[in-house]
Formats: C-alpha cells, sequence, structure tokens
C-alpha cells in the first residue's frame, strides 16, 4: 500500500489532473503505519505533503452540495520518521459552518454537475489562490458509454474536460471511480496533464501491518492471518481482529476458522472435521464400501495429498498457504474411475457428492468461452450472471472441482488455472473475488492414450501405451511401465505441446495414473459393484410395488467372459455398456409386463441361461 501511496504523491507533483480507480472504498495504511479511515483522510494528508500551499480543498459528489476545506495556514511536509500516534494534520482545516434547517431547505436543489464544473472550469484556470478538488463517484456523473452518451451527460463531458485542459500548475484535480472500465475515455485518451492509478488491494505486508496495528506487534499468528486474508480489504481485517480480541487464546485450527466466517461465510469446517481414523481408513472405504476397484495406488495417493492438507501444510513447502487444499491430476485410459474417484471423493470429505463440480473441457475450447468460466465484460450479454465457475465455488466453498479433459480448454483458460493454483482465489467479471482455498482442484485427461496432439499432429501415443499393454511383462511391471508412460505424456504436454511448464510446476508431483482394468478378476469386482448399486436403486425406485430383484454370482463371471476384451478397451464404460444391453433391457420388459398384469411383491431373478441372460419371477 506505501508504494501506491508514493506512486499518488509522485504523479500529483508532476501532472495537475489523477484519475484513482479501484479499492476507494478501504481503509489504508502508509510505510509510517499511520492508518486512514477513508479515502478523504488520505488524501487531506496527500495534499498537505505536495509541495504547494493549497488555499483550500473542495470535495463533491453529484448528490450533495460541494464541500470546502480552507486552510489557515500553511502546510508542513512531515520529518523522514514522524511518530505514527500523532495528529494527520498539524493544522486542521477551516471547515464551512453545517446549515441550518432553514438553510437546508434552500439547499435541497442541489446545483447541477454542468454548472459546478463551469463554475470549477473559471476558478482552476486562474493561478491564484491554488486549490486542491477531489470528485468521488466519477462513474455515477458520467460512465463510459459505447452507444453514446445524453445530452445531459454531453454537458458535464464537456465541461469537465474543458476543466483539464484549461488548470493551470498550482491546482490539483482528483477524479474517483471505481473501475478504469466506467471511466470515459474522454477524460485522459491524448490529455498530457491526466495520469491514472490503480488503488489495488491490500498486499501481505500492508496487512501486516494493519493487523499488527490492531492486534499488537506480538501476536502469534499474524503470519498466517496475513496468509489467509488475500484478496480480503483492510475494512475486513477490522471485523476479524475484533473478534479475535474477544478470545484470550487461539490455536491455528481456530484462527483459521474465524478468517473463513469472513472469507465464506459461515461455514461447516469440514477439514478441521478430517480425523486421522477416518484417514487411516480412506482405502478401504474407497475400494469396500464405495466399490472402487482396481486403483488402490491411486487412491494412495489421493490420501497423501488429504494427510497433507489435514496437517494445514498444503502450499508451506512453496510458501503459499492461501493455495487450494490439493490438486491433482489424473491421467489414465478412458472409463477407468478418473471421474468416480473424485465424486467419492467429494463424498468421502464433504458428506455428499453434491460438493462435487465438474467441468467439461471440450466446451471452452474457443478464446471466448473464457467469459463463462469469470463472467461476461461490463456491458455485455450476461454481465450480470457472472461466471459457471467463479458461481458455483461462491455457493458452495466446500468442494472437489473436477476440470475434465484439461488438454481441449482454450490457453486462455490456463491462465485462470494458473491464477487458482497460485492464488487460492479468483475475481469476477463484477469485481468480486471467489476463494479456492477449501477446495480440491483435480484435472483429468485422457494424454497418454491420443492418436493425434491438441494440434492435430500424429503422434504414438496409443501406439506406445497398446505396445505395453501387450508385452509379455508381469503385471506388476506392466503397470509400473503404464504409469511410468502417463506421467511422461503428460510433462511432455505441459512442457512441449503447450510450452506451459508453470503449470505443470503447480501440479507438481501430484500426476496420479490410473491403472487399466485388465484382469479378469478385477473386472469381476467392478461388475459386482455395478450390480449391486443397480439392485440398491431399481428397489429404491419400485418400493412402492415392493419389487425386489437379484443377481446370481455367474451374471457377472459370464459378462466378463463375453465382455472382457472390451472393457479391457473401454474401461468401466465398457462395463456400463455389457450391462444395460445383456440385463438392463431384458429386465426392463419383465417390469412391464409385471406392471400390466398389476403383479405385485416380486422378485426378479437375473440368471445365465442358455449362454445368455434371463429375468425369471419368483
Amino acid at each position: 500500500m506505501a508504494v501506491w501511496i508514493r506512486n499518488l504523491i509522485s504523479n500529483l507533483e508532476k501532472k495537475p489532473v489523477l484519475i484513482l480507480h479501484g479499492n476507494v472504498r478501504d481503509k489504508y495504511i502508509d510505510e509510517y503505519k499511520r492508518v486512514y479511515d477513508n479515502l478523504t483522510s488520505l488524501l487531506r494528508e496527500v495534499a498537505r505533503q505536495l509541495p504547494i500551499n493549497f488555499y483550500e480543498i473542495l470535495f463533491y459528489d453529484a448528490v450533495s452540495k460541494e464541500r470546502r476545506e480552507t486552510w489557515t495556514s500553511n502546510f508542513k511536509i512531515p520529518s523522514p520518521d514522524p511518530n505514527p500516534d500523532s495528529e494527520l494534520m498539524e493544522t486542521e482545516p477551516k471547515i464551512e459552518k453545517s446549515p441550518s434547517e432553514k438553510e437546508r431547505g434552500l439547499l435541497r436543489q442541489i446545483e447541477p454537475p454542468s454548472r459546478v464544473f463551469s463554475k470549477w472550469k473559471r476558478e482552476l484556470s486562474s493561478s491564484d489562490q491554488s486549490k486542491f478538488v477531489v470528485v468521488f463517484y466519477l462513474d455515477k456523473l458520467v460512465t463510459y458509454k459505447q452507444t453514446g452518451y445524453t445530452d445531459e451527460e454531453k454537458q458535464v463531458l464537456l465541461w469537465m474536460e474543458k476543466v483539464i485542459e484549461n488548470i493551470t500548475p498550482n491546482h490539483r484535480l482528483i477524479l474517483v471511480a471505481l473501475q478504469d472500465t466506467m471511466v470515459p475515455v474522454e477524460l485522459y485518451l491524448n490529455s498530457p496533464k491526466t495520469c491514472i492509478l490503480s488503488i489495488p488491494m491490500p498486499n501481505k505486508s500492508d496487512r501486516i501491518a494493519y493487523l499488527k496495528h490492531c492486534l499488537g506487534d506480538s501476536y502469534e499468528h499474524l503470519e498466517l492471518i496475513a496468509d489467509l486474508t488475500d484478496g480480503l480489504f483492510l475494512r475486513d481485517l477490522d471485523n476479524i481482529a475484533n473478534e479475535i480480541k474477544s478470545y484470550p487464546k487461539l490455536s491455528t485450527r481456530e484462527v483459521r476458522r474465524l478468517v473463513n466466517k469472513y472469507r465464506l461465510g459461515e461455514q461447516e469446517d469440514y477439514w478441521s472435521q478430517l480425523s486421522i481414523e477416518k484417514l487411516n481408513n480412506a482405502l478401504r472405504w474407497f475400494v469396500e464400501e464405495e466399490g472402487v476397484k482396481g486403483q488402490e495406488e491411486a487412491i494412495s495417493k489421493v490420501i497423501d495429498v488429504l494427510c497433507l492438507a489435514r496437517a494445514g501444510l498444503s502450499g508451506v513447502a512453496s510458501n503459499t498457504t492461501s493455495k487450494p487444499k490439493g490438486v491433482l491430476f489424473f491421467a489414465g485410459l478412458t472409463g477407468v474411475g478418473k471421474t468416480l474417484v473424485a465424486k467419492k471423493l467429494a463424498k468421502f470429505l464433504f458428506g455428499t457428492e453434491e460438493a462435487f463440480l465438474r467441468f467439461d473441457m471440450s466446451e471452452f475450447k474457443e478464446e471466448h468461452t473464457v467469459s463463462k468460466f469469470i463472467g461476461s465484460p461490463p456491458g455485455y450479454v450476461g454481465y450480470e450472471k457472472g461466471g459457471m465457475l467463479t458461481n458455483a465455488v461462491r455457493e458452495k466453498p466446500f468442494s472437489v472441482i473436477l476440470f475434465d479433459e484439461i488438454e481441449k480448454a482454450h490457453p486462455k483458460i490456463m491462465d485462470i488455472f494458473l491464477q487458482i493454483l497460485d492464488d487460492g482465489r479468483l475475481t469476477d467479471s463484477r469485481g468480486q473475488t471467489v476463494f479456492f482455498t477449501e477446495t480440491v482442484i483435480i484435472f483429468t485427461s485422457n494424454i497418454g492414450t491420443r492418436t493425434t496432439d491438441s494440434r492435430g499432429a500424429p503422434i504414438d501415443e496409443r501406439e506406445r501405451l497398446e505396445k505395453i499393454i501387450n508385452s509379455n511383462l508381469k503385471d506388476e511391471e506392466k503397470k509400473q511401465k503404464i504409469r511410468e508412460h502417463f506421467i511422461r505424456a503428460v510433462e511432455q504436454f505441459f512442457i512441449f505441446e503447450i510450452s506451459r511448464p508453470e503449470l505443470l510446476n503447480r501440479i507438481g508431483n501430484n500426476i496420479v495414473p490410473f491403472n487399466y482394468i485388465h484382469t479378469p478378476e478385477v473386472q469381476i469386482q467392478i461388475v459386482e459393484t455395478h450390480l449391486k448399486r443397480i439392485k440398491e436403486e431399481f428397489e429404491d425406485k419400485y418400493r412402492t410395488a415392493c419389487y425386489k430383484v437379484n443377481f446370481e454370482e455367474s451374471v457377472a463371471k459370464w459378462l466378463v467372459e463375453k465382455y472382457g476384451e472390451q472393457i479391457t478397451m473401454y474401461g468401466g464404460r465398457g462395463i456400463t455398456n455389457a450391462i444395460e444391453s445383456e440385463i438392463m433391457i431384458p429386465l426392463a420388459k419383465a417390469v412391464l409386463r409385471a406392471e400390466h398384469n398389476n403383479e405385485r411383491n416380486l422378485r426378479f431373478v437375473v440368471t445365465v441361461f442358455n449362454q445368455g441372460i434371463k429375468v425369471v419371477l419368483k
């Protein structure tokens, strides 16, 4: 913050007109650790430091009468090491007396802006008594429009341009707006007297300085709070500091909970509830209770990332604790369970698969689709709706976010991913910040199985993979070779194909290769898991008719014998296709016949009969 304040003073020393935009409604802290409650008090101090003896300061906005503060003596430039506890000004302004009730009635009709600026044009073009003029809510006086201005706006804009063109070097004019895109270009385009300055959000050093101001220099969690409050205003830090003061001593976990209250709203802290016992039983939960078969190595890698997050050490190695809780890249053949593991991870962490957010990157191939993620720019269709990604995470800050088929996304989408992985937050087109610090980010891809790259050029990924699959290696050695193949393919994609090694660095060693489903034993286990789920859903759907369904053990073995090659090629999707054609269609016909005959309390037994599937009613 101190840097931009120095730039503010430096710019005002050189140019008479300055347009301020950005974080204009916050508190501010300067290099001397002096706190300013608002922009008005800061600008008073800035006027005091300029090497010009201003006669008066004027503050103006479109809905109130201009306020003039006349100074009774000259300003004094502060010493290099001022006392932070001293008054902000050595000489107080003489402020115009508030009007009486009778006078207020006469002032109800506010002077039109065009008349105010016409008067200022005369005052600011004179070299007499120097004035420091601040105009707030510039974008409410006249907002930049591509379609043209109204007659009233044209009049205001014309007088503002005249003021800027004719202002003399002894005066200063500051125009304050929320966004630079709202400022009419006529006020600064080809205007040598004008400069534009953005007021940034507080950086980490500002936040630490302000927290020291609120909590004292010796408070033990200053660094942690400063990291967690990245993207928040100093006014937000006021609320956080006030609540912290009400507790005698807080643990690291409790500090995180309090900060999340202001970043995310009142949310249940799922991460603090993730016990060691639950993590120890995680592999069994995924495999036995949720039926994720044949992917024990991948699940173990996911659990390692969860342990790091639960210990509060995510991002510590890179000194960025505001990152997402975990970042994973799932690579493998289609249908091996990448999406399934992500769904079950959401259920494991947050109690429901509704905390799973999936974005298909094939829908974001074009450059303009970036706006679908973060929202359309101001003035464009859909601006008021916000972005798909930012809206979803704002609604569900505790979630598992899956970006499917990442290789199909437009390169500009990669820039968004980089910001999320670096900062743990994203600002949408409406200027609202969304935090990803409580999420797990998962990228999935079929990289390693392709025959063409993202530019359409032929590559031999699939050929090399099939060579490993069809080799005479032992199963464990074959699985290891396949994992190495996928990791190498992902690395080459980021480094050579799209030239984004920085994204690969953010993912780190969290590329998780999935095993291909090849052995009959694993295939039978997966088929049995599917049949178990079908049984539960079937009986729930037909509860009122009291229908039950049973699958004999021979059914899973028969399906694997007939469709084993297809399952090896297409994984779980091959199993789904086999079950639908061989089991679900005969079962559906049996149910329809039973409903037609108005039969109830039936048990549908699915069995193997004459080298086919038969549904028997009992």
